[in-house]
């Protein structure tokens, strides 16, 4: 059971705004030949709430603010709920590692939990990219196998900066924030 203070309640919601706002705002679209995609600094800061909120809410935080991304939307509008699972799992994660690890270095324990948090979105979103291929679009393998290597391209860029900036930008943050 999580306590909820006012201070993790304020705290949450800064992050489900930062999420929203990181993703909306700050984004380069990229047009491939399988459809649009856009690289964006939103998962930054899905892996950052799950650093310094932890697990739970950090996880409430990532999944909430991009989930209110997809439904301002259009062309995510349908994928806000696979969205929620899969940005809520990637800062569950993120948290999961660094509040359970057992490190001195918070450097690197930082960037391990943004690692494998991010590793978590990489595998569920191409997971359900494929899914969503093979059976609301009815993609043979071959087609559909394309349109996940190129998103694992896009993916794996994005997922690289998050965590190099979510290392950075946690030393700073847990220096100032204490959750306890």
């Amino acid at each position: 059971m999580i306590k909820l203070s006012t201070k993790k309640l304020t705290y949450t919601g800064l992050f489900i705004a930062l999420v929203f706002i990181f993703s909306a705002f700050f984004q380069i679209p990229l047009k491939t030949p399988m459809g649009d995609t856009r690289f964006h600094l939103g998962n930054a800061f899905c892996l950052l709430g799950g650093i310094i909120l932890g697990p739970g809410l950090g996880g409430l935080a990532a999944g909430v603010g991009s989930a209110i991304f997809d439904l301002t939307n259009p062309l995510y509008f349908a994928s806000a709920p696979f969205t929620f699972i899969n940005k809520f799992m990637m800062g569950f994660v993120a948290g999961l590692i660094f509040h359970k690890t057992k490190m001195k270095n918070e450097k690197a324990k930082a960037t391990l939990a943004g690692f494998f948090g991010q590793i978590t979105y990489i595998i569920l979103y191409l997971l359900y990219t494929f899914i969503k291929n093979k059976v609301a679009m009815g993609l043979s393998f071959e087609a559909n196998m394309v349109e996940v290597v190129q998103k694992l391209g896009v993916s794996s860029i994005n997922g690289v900066i998050s965590v190099i900036i979510t290392a950075i930008f946690a030393m700073a943050l847990l220096k100032r924030v204490k959750m306890d």
